[in-house]
């Protein structure tokens, strides 16, 4: 694994590298909100052999420095947009083999598809959060992004999560098998506190995602799903949750505006399908290659 940045507007992005170091990329990785490249290495590390496995950070996450304003962010084109720039930067001038997203890197990963529809050959979106109809058509009305962070459950309770740790190990106590974490296979979770979080010189930790960051993220839903789905040229599957999914809501309007998206139930899976089952998801990934 090589680490490496990308310069930008106001700062960098900050990625993974597996596999070989240079050349068009086979796969690139986008993270969920609140986390980072690096949670993803054990999904991803095993794919580096032969291949080229990209996983960035996005804006406000991560090692990335690109500026992150909350009451600046209204949508995810904002990580697409970064998402886009970035690929075109590292990609060697070829369009990217499979991208790939876990939950917003998922959305995420189909509106820089609508943006640049020539920038892969093949999508997987894993359990992406994508909110109902109703919610989008709200989002546009004015201030409603920044409203919709007292609204909206999920934006609420990251608005109110503790930052700050006395040490790493604090960090693994408070989260080991409890809450999202309770389902995660081993290491997933070391990773993720490795490179989320920042390592003061007293030895204390705070988060590198801040919870404002991560509740405004939540909130920013003006981006238009109905566009960004009947944009999709590729081929592409969806993997859905068992339980607790992001994406189920929005499987109907997924099969009349993308009929040819395939969607796939994932048994015994929540949310967190990339930490639950790795071996499925590097096989789908595999499988559009």
């Amino acid at each position: 694994m090589q680490r490496f940045t990308v310069p930008g507007k106001g700062g960098h992005m900050a990625g993974l590298n597996f596999g070989r170091g240079s050349g068009p990329i086979d796969i690139v990785f986008v993270h969920a909100t609140g986390f980072c490249a690096l949670t993803y290495r054990r999904l991803l590390a095993p794919l580096g052999d032969g291949l080229r496995v990209v996983a960035l950070d996005m804006r406000g996450h991560g090692h990335t420095t690109l500026p992150a304003r909350p009451f600046a962010l209204t949508s995810w084109y904002t990580f697409a947009r970064d998402l886009v720039a970035a690929l075109g930067q590292i990609g060697a001038g070829q369009p990217v083999g499979v991208i790939a997203g876990h939950s917003m890197g998922g959305t995420t990963a189909m509106l820089a598809l609508e943006m640049q529809p020539a920038l892969a050959r093949a999508l997987l979106m894993v359990d992406p959060a994508m909110v109902a109809q109703d919610t989008q058509r709200l989002m546009k009305l004015p201030f409603m992004p920044h409203l919709m962070r007292r609204r909206i459950p999920i934006a609420r309770t990251a608005g109110r999560r503790r930052a700050d740790f006395p040490a790493p190990a604090e960090v693994l106590g408070s989260y080991q098998g409890r809450g999202a974490f309770k389902t995660w296979l081993p290491g997933f979770l070391e990773d993720y506190v490795e490179d989320g979080f920042v390592r003061r010189a007293d030895g204390s930790v705070t988060l590198r995602c801040t919870p404002a960051w991560e509740s405004a993220t939540f909130a920013a839903q003006r981006h238009d799903l109905r566009a960004a789905m009947r944009a999709l040229k590729v081929p592409a599957r969806m993997l859905v949750a068992e339980r607790g999914s992001t994406s189920e809501r929005v499987i109907p309007l997924m099969n009349a505006l993308a009929p040819a998206v395939a969607i796939e139930r994932v048994p015994g899976s929540t949310h967190f399908v990339p930490m639950e089952q790795p071996e499925l998801v590097r096989a789908r990934m595999l499988a559009l290659l």
